[in-house]
């Protein structure tokens, strides 16, 4: 594999030939979504296989996801339900505080958005509700290539679509690929179809509850700045979001309240988490403050631009994530991913180059004058 990946690479970092004056752009273009097909029919193939080898049913993440999409066909609703824990008495310790399981079953129903629930469902009736996030993941790599069409867009792509953790990460059922996928429709929308903003974006704050972190940074999007521009736009993004969750409001209000917002504030401290709270139980009261003084550095930021916003948001996620009392790989990957769309959606281009009739110019003595 890493063979082919050098091959691949090398043949697109070669220089041009500049024979034929009229193919160069196209031809260096074929080349880059020749390459970034590979990329993700090799990536799909991997990951169906893995979800083939190593069935999901030993992970609560695919058990609650499979068994609310279930629950929605059969019309019933699925928060404020209970389900069927599926670990042993040490793990349930571990994952769950006291009083959370009773009877075998696990008082909580679907933990995440409505959002997640409305993805998941095409791949729970295809067979396994992991292939909707396979799907997301090839969704976010084309937007990051759209985003950045080059040898830097297909860089970030292919850490995305080659990197072990993204496997695991789908494999495991965790959501983050569709907060990414999001994530990258929002920047492209920034930075190709500025209508799109509104939606894209609204949809991104809809798709986890840590998402609330990003509300500060909209402002990014507005330049100039104006707060007349940023409340509408905030405005705008929110009411999107809200829509997702409308129909369950109005379904079981105190269910989607407890399920979504409760139940994750009752979860007890995990000593297996990638934390800095592990080692230093403090960090979870010096977070908070940490976290305060980067939005508000961050806000203040005198750049202003779609790339600025992934990373300032990446920063945050890692800072709250960081110092918090559950934190696993599915979080990384999504700030790893956060920082390399920031890369993506940088301003400027490695694909503007001179043209072969410029570069063989010389410079004569009246040009020179003209300087």
């Amino acid at each position: 594999m890493l063979i082919a990946v050098a091959l691949g690479c090398a043949a697109l970092a070669q220089p041009v030939q500049q024979g034929n004056a009229a193919q160069p752009a196209h031809r260096h273009a074929s080349q880059v979504w020749l390459f970034f097909t590979v990329l993700i029919l090799f990536h799909s193939c991997v990951a169906f296989f893995f979800n083939r080898a190593i069935p999901g049913n030993s992970v609560d993440t695919f058990a609650f996801q499979r068994d609310a999409c279930k629950s929605l066909l059969q019309g019933i609703d699925p928060y404020g339900t209970t389900q069927a824990n599926i670990y042993d008495s040490l793990r349930t310790t571990l994952f769950y505080g006291p009083g959370m399981v009773v009877n075998g079953r696990v008082r909580v129903g679907f933990q995440y958005p409505p959002l997640t629930l409305l993805w998941a469902l095409p791949g729970y009736m295809l067979g396994d509700v992991r292939y909707s996030y396979i799907l997301a993941v090839a969704i976010s790599a084309l937007f990051a290539l759209a985003i950045c069409p080059d040898r830097r867009g297909i860089a970030v792509v292919s850490v995305l679509l080659l990197s072990p953790l993204t496997w695991l990460v789908e494999n495991r059922c965790c959501t983050e690929p569709l907060v990414l996928m999001m994530l990258s429709a929002t920047l492209y929308a920034a930075v190709k179809k500025r209508w799109w903003l509104p939606i894209a974006l609204g949809l991104f704050l809809a798709a986890k509850q840590y998402n609330f972190l990003a509300l500060p940074l909209i402002g990014y999007f507005v330049s100039p700045f104006q707060w007349k521009q940023y409340w509408k736009l905030t405005g705008l993004s929110v009411a999107v979001g809200a829509a997702t969750a409308l129909p369950f409001v109005f379904w079981n209000p105190r269910g989607l309240w407890h399920d979504m917002v409760l139940f994750h504030l009752a979860q007890p401290f995990r000593p297996d988490a990638v934390s800095f709270a592990v080692p230093f139980p403090v960090m979870m009261k010096i977070g908070p403050l940490l976290l305060l003084a980067f939005v508000v550095w961050a806000v203040q930021s005198r750049r202003r631009n779609t790339a600025m916003f992934a990373a300032a948001y990446a920063i945050a996620l890692l800072i709250f994530v960081s110092t918090s009392k559950q934190a696993f790989a599915n979080y990384y990957f999504l700030i790893a991913e956060a920082l390399l769309l920031s890369v993506a959606a940088l301003p400027g281009s490695t694909m503007k180059s001179r043209s072969p009739d410029t570069a063989k110019r010389r410079v004569t003595p009246a040009d020179a004058a003209t300087l």
